[in-house]
């Protein structure tokens, strides 16, 4: 017997097949054959919601035998993805989430001993205004100038007297009201470690860290976590502070709460609740960290940009040595601005004069300091939305 012929088939809106033609080498009964030099090519389109089952069938023949099989396909792993968006934009990144260049690392910051030790009593909640070099914490779009800190593992914007010790899903109308739960149980601070505040002036981030504090009804398990508040020169596409949580144990979370929501509990997330998690969501492990933020700027898909709404020429390569230059703006352009792939920004001019209509980015930060060569994001604001383009920084010589 000679080889097998082989065709691919799909019926699915979703999938083009750009070949589907492949041939197999003689098999006898139970033996196993390859198409080693003729593969079968097929991709799913950009607009397949993620883990869609998709169908094909191949179809083997040859001259005294036809047989069809069923090949069933997945596109995509929704593990890949972050937890959210939530109403207003927000997102959860974690360690798997490859299909965002926002991968969080475990940048841990060791703030026992340098900073300030919070007093504080079982189920009980202490606030403080935040630096004015820190500026505002700006959250589900409003700024706030303090933070609350309670003792049973969680954080606020603004001032609050709650203390709740009992952990829900987020969101929840009678949740404490702009909470940021990183350990939110039943804890016991009272019985051991402590919780510190401190302000890095360096990152320019918050930081308070709950160090070593044991569970109430289980004081031989506890936990050292840590939530990092970035300030505004990190702001993502709203303008919302981005957020890291930060965990060296993992002892137990089996009775806590990971997640965040709005002050009315009309809009949040949550990434793990009593030990269950939403499909998109890594189980939590020691020396890992989320990274929470509003419509990152590397999330947003590029723009197509059409004349009717930006009429620069935008291009996706730059040379330091020329920069970029957008000219003939049009009057709905608010602002441009050049983010880095973590999410930071790293430039940013106004567009407020009526006689002002082109832009000059020369490759330096706000700082006026020259940023390494690299993919960056392109911003462009207009009265009727943003759009995004990816930014390829050549070096000096091109």
């Amino acid at each position: 017997m000679g080889s097998f012929l082989g065709q691919l088939k799909a019926d699915n809106p979703y999938i083009d097949i750009i070949d589907n033609i492949g041939t197999f080498d003689h098999a006898e009964p139970g033996e196993t054959t390859l198409s080693r030099w003729d593969w079968f090519r097929i991709r799913a389109r950009s607009d397949v919601p993620v883990e869609t089952k998709l169908r094909c069938e191949l179809v083997i023949t040859e001259s005294q035998y036809q047989d069809t099989i069923e090949i069933p396909l997945i596109a995509g792993d929704s593990m890949n993805l972050p937890v959210g968006p939530d109403n207003y934009g927000y997102m959860i990144y974690d360690w798997t989430d490859s299909c965002y260049e926002q991968i969080p690392q475990f940048q841990w910051k060791e703030v026992r001993g340098i900073g300030q030790r919070i007093v504080i009593g079982d189920d009980e909640t202490v606030w403080f205004e935040l630096p004015s070099s820190f500026g505002f914490w700006r959250y589900y779009g409003t700024p706030y100038r303090f933070i609350s800190i309670c003792s049973n593992g969680w954080v606020a914007a603004d001032t609050t007297r709650r203390c709740d010790f009992t952990n829900v899903q987020l969101p929840y109308t009678g949740a404490p009201p702009n909470i940021v739960a990183l350990l939110w149980d039943d804890l016991a601070p009272t019985r051991y470690g402590n919780i510190w505040y401190y302000f890095d002036t360096v990152q320019s981030r918050i930081i308070v860290e709950f160090d070593s504090i044991s569970y109430f009804g289980s004081p031989e398990k506890w936990e050292t976590v840590q939530i990092q508040i970035y300030d505004t020169s990190y702001l993502g596409a709203n303008y919302d502070n981005p957020i890291g949580l930060f965990f060296r144990t993992i002892n137990d979370y089996t009775s806590a709460t990971v997640g965040l929501q709005n002050q009315d509990g009309t809009s949040g997330l949550t990434y793990c609740w009593n030990g269950n998690y939403p499909r998109t969501a890594a189980t939590l492990l020691p020396l890992h960290a989320l990274w929470v933020q509003s419509n990152a700027c590397i999330s947003v898909e590029e723009s197509r940009f059409q004349s009717s709404v930006c009429a620069a020429s935008v291009p996706s390569i730059v040379s330091r040595k020329r920069g970029l230059h957008l000219d003939d703006l049009p009057d709905g352009v608010r602002s441009v601005e050049i983010f880095g792939l973590d999410g930071r920004q790293v430039w940013r001019s106004i567009v407020p004069s009526y006689f002002r209509r082109e832009i000059f980015w020369d490759g330096t930060d706000l700082n006026y300091q020259m940023v390494k060569s690299g993919v960056y994001y392109l911003l462009i604001r207009t009265i009727d939305g943003m759009f995004c383009r990816k930014l390829i920084l050549l070096s000096e010589n091109y």
